[in-house]
């Protein structure tokens, strides 16, 4: 059974943590395995059986549309909310709001991999009569995200600070959630504003009640050069796998090595393991590439060797990967 509710999916921040990536290409678009990061958001919708959602604009927001088209390719109707002036995670909701209907609405970022069950989050909301409920996951140790103070009934107490009683666990808020109209009950009816600040903060002052939803499934931020080139690695190596998504299931080659239709690899280029290689891009004679993630239309030149990097047309990053597994697998 299909989830009978809208979803909107969030794609109008700078990802300014994502430069110089993000100066390039709104970081909704930058490719994971030669796909849009936002269609892994796009194709879990589709397996839960969403099939409407709402996409906002505002940086270099121009090159979404024409990128994603009307959805159908990813066998959704896809509606765009521009912003003119960025508004934030809670004035984009309430800009949207008239696309979102008059009940429950899904939310997502744009920017994390993850596969939560929507349809136990949906039902986990309307079981509990939930005016929100967040998809939360353990705590990792040593982690700096906002602690989401979670009781034994599910219930969220408190979002960041100390716990305010005893026998609350900390959890992470993952970026998926499911959220009433009671939200836009508490957000500014205009201008900038975050649906954590301003929404949950004063739901959770009003006394009504705030779920968390629990998964323990994969999910990787892809906030800074270093975690972007580590999700692909991981992807390309097997070490994650993502049920709406499975880039290893057809396209790769031998050691994790993907290359797009429409490149130009030079006979005597060695490419492995684990690179992506993206549509138009040319890699010259001679060139070694390992652990890479290249753009399309990005070139490198002959003789290049090149290790756990990402090359766009513009540049060249080195990142330091060390981790080999992502969270929650």
């Amino acid at each position: 059974m299909g989830i009978d509710l809208p979803a909107m999916l969030l794609c109008a921040g700078y990802g300014t943590r994502m430069r110089p990536f993000s100066d390039e290409l709104p970081k909704p678009l930058v490719p994971v395995t030669n796909h849009p990061l936002c269609e892994f958001s796009l194709r879990l919708f589709f397996c839960h059986g969403i099939r409407r959602a709402v996409v906002n604009l505002h940086h270099l927001g121009h090159l979404i549309p024409p990128a994603l088209g009307d959805g159908a390719r990813y066998g959704l109707s896809l509606e765009y909310s521009e912003e003119e002036v960025i508004l934030g995670t809670g004035g984009g909701l309430v800009r949207a709001r008239r696309l979102l209907g008059d009940g429950d609405f899904l939310v997502a970022n744009a920017d994390v991999l993850c596969a939560p069950d929507l349809r136990a989050l949906l039902a986990c909301h309307r079981e509990r009569r939930a005016a929100a409920t967040m998809v939360v996951r353990p705590m990792p140790a040593g982690a700096e995200y906002t602690p989401v103070w979670l009781d034994p009934d599910g219930f969220i107490a408190r979002i960041g600070g100390e716990a305010p009683r005893a026998g609350l666990r900390p959890v992470m808020f993952e970026g998926v959630h499911v959220l009433s109209q009671a939200v836009f009950d508490f957000l500014p009816k205009a201008g900038f504003s975050c649906v954590v600040d301003q929404g949950y903060r004063a739901l959770l002052d009003a006394g009504l009640p705030v779920a968390g939803f629990v998964d323990t499934g994969p999910w990787l931020d892809l906030g800074t050069p270093a975690l972007y080139l580590e999700a692909n690695l991981s992807l390309l190596s097997g070490r994650l796998r993502l049920p709406q998504l499975d880039p290893l299931a057809k396209a790769a080659r031998p050691g994790g090595v993907m290359i797009a239709p429409g490149t130009a690899v030079a006979p005597s280029a060695r490419l492995g393991p684990e690179v992506a290689v993206g549509e138009g891009a040319m890699i010259g004679e001679g060139a070694s590439l390992s652990r890479c993630v290249v753009w399309a239309g990005a070139r490198v030149e002959p003789g290049a060797i090149i290790e756990r990097a990402v090359v766009t047309p513009r540049t060249i990053v080195r990142c330091d990967v060390r981790s080999t597994h992502p969270i929650g697998t």
